[in-house]
């Protein structure tokens, strides 16, 4: 009897690869991720819908038929999966209405209505926010409150922590040194303009002068009744120097005409000769 050689089925081998080749694909698949990832990053529309759309059917590809062997897979298989991809396509088309809308034919998103209009209306107060007018009383609490606290007796939530600690504008004490231009150069340069605390930090780049002068007078407000009242200078020697300088005063010459009964004689004309 002659023997009779049985040839392998052609597609038996093909599908048949080393670890190799399986390696290759592994890396050109970690290769293609990296792209996909870095791609959006340059925020070039066209490069981000490849890389996120393009480079994903390559990868699904690659794998379909590399691993999964789809290409030596009976008929039947890939007709499977074309059935499921359509019904992949046939829900997202369904569902996505209920995501990407807020109102349909038998449904209404509530919920995401409700959140949509709570953004708009945070935006819609953070611009009429930045838009509002300045406003001394509000400002000093936010800025100066801290520390002085907001009625200006040092006593803010972090006055206990510092040294040396906030100045008391309703202590009479500490406008004995101090008054309106003091208080306008603190708020300007801060503390060290002033040879006083580092701890007082300087506004003059954060409001106008106008604003400043409106937080300076806002201060001066804290001020007990009488702690700003000016002082009248008294010259050396006290009361009575003081009793001199004006009687000496009364005593001056004028330029205007002299009082009745003071007038200097006046001489008569020599005659004329006859």
């Amino acid at each position: 009897m002659s023997e009779k050689t049985i040839d392998a089925p052609p597609e038996a081998g093909d599908h048949e690869h080393g670890d190799a080749h399986y390696v290759k694909i592994w890396a050109v698949l970690v290769v293609l991720l990296v792209i996909s990832v870095v791609g959006p990053m340059l925020e070039i529309r066209v490069v981000t819908l490849i890389t996120a759309f393009g480079i994903a059917v390559v990868k699904a590809y690659l794998v379909c038929k590399h691993f999964m062997h789809l290409n030596v897979q009976p008929r039947y298989v890939a007709y499977f999966l074309g059935v499921s991809v359509l019904f992949l396509v046939v829900l997202f088309a369904g569902v996505a209405p209920d995501v990407l809308l807020h109102e349909g034919r038998n449904w209404d998103n509530e919920a995401a209505r409700a959140e949509v209009e709570r953004g708009l209306a945070a935006q819609g107060e953070g611009a009429a926010t930045e838009e509002a007018p300045f406003e001394v009383t509000a400002t000093f609490a936010a800025t100066c409150g801290p520390c002085h606290g907001a009625g200006g007796a040092g006593d803010g939530a972090a006055a206990a922590g510092l040294d040396p600690h906030p100045a008391n504008f309703t202590d009479p004490e500490f406008w004995e040194t101090r008054d309106r231009q003091s208080v306008i150069e603190t708020i300007t340069g801060g503390g060290p303009a002033v040879g006083r605390s580092a701890l007082m930090p300087a506004f003059g780049d954060t409001y106008t002068d106008e604003q400043i002068e409106q937080l300076a007078d806002h201060v001066l407000g804290f001020a007990p009744e009488g702690a700003l009242e000016p002082v009248e200078l008294v010259p050396d020697g006290g009361a009575e120097a003081m009793d001199g300088a004006v009687e000496a005063t009364e005593d001056a010459p004028t330029d205007g005409p002299a009082p009745e009964g003071d007038e200097a004689p006046v001489e008569p004309l020599p005659e004329a000769a006859e």
